[in-house]
Formats: structure tokens, C-alpha cells, sequence
């Protein structure tokens, strides 16, 4: 019994880590929102191009987003137009987010369905 639980616990970390790394639309969405401020802090600091270190995150959040963003980023590093594929980039992933979301399996609480279920589990362990 003492071994079950362990290989529960490992099975579950292991899942934990898998789902951290997992490229979601919804955590590309946080990534934008992220990579919007600093392309914004770069118009209030009248930076004319945008740091390399922002570069290679913005290619990930926009070639996940569509295909055709990071060709259209092509070697444009201005801000305005950085700040314009982003939005364009956000819209994409914001439905792609709303897509990938399924509803809920409903569970009844009361009836004879909830009850035979709740035996077959019950007699599974």
C-alpha cells in the first residue's frame, strides 16, 4: 500500500511538471500582455528599436499565435508596429484559447446514475 502511494505521488509530480511546461494559448496570452508592456515602456522611453533580449519571445508568442506573424515581423523592430502584430497576435490566441476550452463533464448528484456510479467506484478500489 505504502509502494501505491509513492508511484501515485511520482505519477502526479510528473503530471504537475508536464502541465507547467505545457505551451498553452492562455499562458501565451500572459506572455503577450508581458511583452506589450515592454514594447510600450519603449514608446514612453522614445527607444526607437526594440531590445534584442524581447526579440526571441516575441517570435515564440507570435509564431504560435499564426503562421504568417513572425513573417510579417519580418527585420521590423520599431515599436509601433512590434505593438500592432502583438494585437493582432492577442486576437488569435484569444480564440484560439476560447477554442480549446471544453465544458465541464456534469456530474448529477442525486439519482439511481449517481448512486451505481458511486458503487462501481467503491468497488474498484
Amino acid at each position: 500500500m505504502l509502494q501505491e502511494t509513492i508511484e501515485e505521488q511520482e505519477r502526479l509530480q510528473r503530471w504537475h511538471r508536464h502541465s507547467r511546461r505545457a505551451v498553452t494559448p492562455r499562458r501565451l496570452l500572459r506572455e503577450s500582455d508581458e511583452l506589450l508592456f515592454w514594447v510600450e515602456e519603449c514608446l514612453v522611453q522614445k527607444v526607437r528599436i526594440i531590445p534584442g533580449w524581447l526579440v526571441p519571445r516575441l517570435t515564440v508568442v507570435l509564431r504560435h499565435a499564426h503562421p504568417s506573424l513572425p513573417q510579417r515581423l519580418g527585420r521590423e523592430r520599431r515599436p509601433q508596429q512590434v505593438m500592432e502584430l502583438l494585437y493582432d497576435a492577442q486576437a488569435a490566441l484569444m480564440e484560439q484559447a476560447c477554442l480549446s476550452r471544453k465544458p465541464a463533464q456534469i456530474i448529477p448528484l442525486f439519482g439511481r446514475r449517481s448512486r451505481a456510479r458511486m458503487l462501481e467506484e467503491a468497488a474498484s478500489v
